[in-house]
């Protein structure tokens, strides 16, 4: 059955504060959504079928079993494939009038201005500060709207920062070091604080995009579920910040070649430069008993104890790492095994 798209909006439109012109309004805009596991996928939904006109998915990782209880639209069908496909493909079934563009990569310094240009909001889908520093000073250097978010446990937080208008993500939350003792892994997440988070943070991403008043510039707010309790917390600018403040680099944050990635025993191992790697010839060299999937995007396969996924670009994930130095040697024994280089050997 063929769904008109003023049948589709009709209870949206009748919303006083958006009407026609404010759906007219959200079906020209572009959001990034950077990370798209529980927080960023139900955004993607939420904002797809509030009638924004281009979604670009950004992740570097693929399906894994722990998080099918919070990623929207994975089944166990989707496992080892990248989560911006398995997203894209739901996201297109259902809202035929939002163009989708999933992107398989690692925000670094390197790429951000290529992978976040032309959109009028960033949403921040991550699980680590790393990233999310990046963000910060594009939005920082182009003045586009980032949204900040995080759910951990029964707890999220939310933030609208449009430095340097507002304060930035170094003003309110300097320095912060991504540590596995405060992951999702150990302290846990909640599929009810994930569809929250991505909800309320649905509701702001609008607001800004339609251009109306809001109150979630100059304030952080945290939802704790156990209570249940807002808190809204007012943020202000700091002169001496190093993002946005009188000394401030205006930098990208230098992006190590192996990172082991927060709460995950996760190497992601970026590649020196971008290749175009032919996946199916890569993955004949590959005994069958050790392939566990082998697409165009993506060839997955168990190397030891490890399991690899190794992208078109070159770039891969290890899978079952301890530390970074076993990290770090496993990455130089793949590559070496593939006939490939690492930023290791340049």
């Amino acid at each position: 059955m063929i769904i008109e798209s003023e049948d589709y909006f009709s209870r949206e439109v009748a919303i006083p504060s958006i009407g026609r012109e404010g759906l007219h309004k959200l079906q020209s805009s572009s959001v990034a959504i950077v990370g798209v596991g529980g927080v960023g996928s139900s955004a993607a939904y939420y904002l797809a079928k509030s009638g924004v006109g281009r979604l670009r998915l950004i992740d570097q990782d693929i399906v894994e079993s722990a998080n099918l209880a919070r990623l929207h639209s994975a089944t166990a069908d989707d496992l080892f494939h990248p989560k911006v496909e398995v997203l894209a493909n739901g996201l297109s079934s259902l809202t035929q009038w939002c163009q989708i563009e999933p992107i398989i990569e690692t925000v670094t310094g390197r790429n951000a201005d290529e992978l976040l240009r032309d959109v009028d909001l960033i949403f921040d889908g991550l699980d680590n500060f790393r990233t999310r520093y990046i963000l910060n000073e594009y939005a920082l250097r182009t003045g586009i709207p980032y949204l900040f978010t995080s759910a951990v446990a029964d707890q999220a937080h939310l933030a609208l920062l449009n430095p340097p208008k507002t304060a930035c993500l170094e003003c309110i939350m300097p320095h912060v070091a991504d540590r596995f003792e405060d992951s999702c892994e150990t302290q846990g997440v909640s599929p009810s604080i994930i569809g929250v988070t991505g909800a309320m943070g649905t509701g702001v991403a609008l607001r800004s995009l339609l251009g109306l008043p809001s109150s979630w510039n100059d304030h952080l707010v945290t939802v704790d579920m156990s209570g249940p309790e807002f808190l809204r917390t007012r943020i202000s600018k700091r002169r001496n910040c190093e993002g946005c403040g009188e000394t401030g680099n205006r930098g990208f944050p230098l992006t190590r070649a192996v990172i082991l990635l927060c709460g995950e025993h996760t190497a992601n191992v970026l590649p020196p430069d971008n290749m175009t790697l032919e996946l199916s010839e890569v993955g004949s060299r590959i005994t069958t008993e050790k392939l566990l999937l082998s697409t165009p995007s993506v060839l997955v396969y168990r190397h030891g104890t490890f399991t690899v996924s190794l992208f078109r670009n070159g770039r891969f994930l290890i899978e079952g790492v301890e530390n970074e130095k076993q990290a770090s040697d496993t990455a130089k024994e793949i590559a070496q095994s593939l006939g490939m280089r690492t930023p290791l050997d340049v």
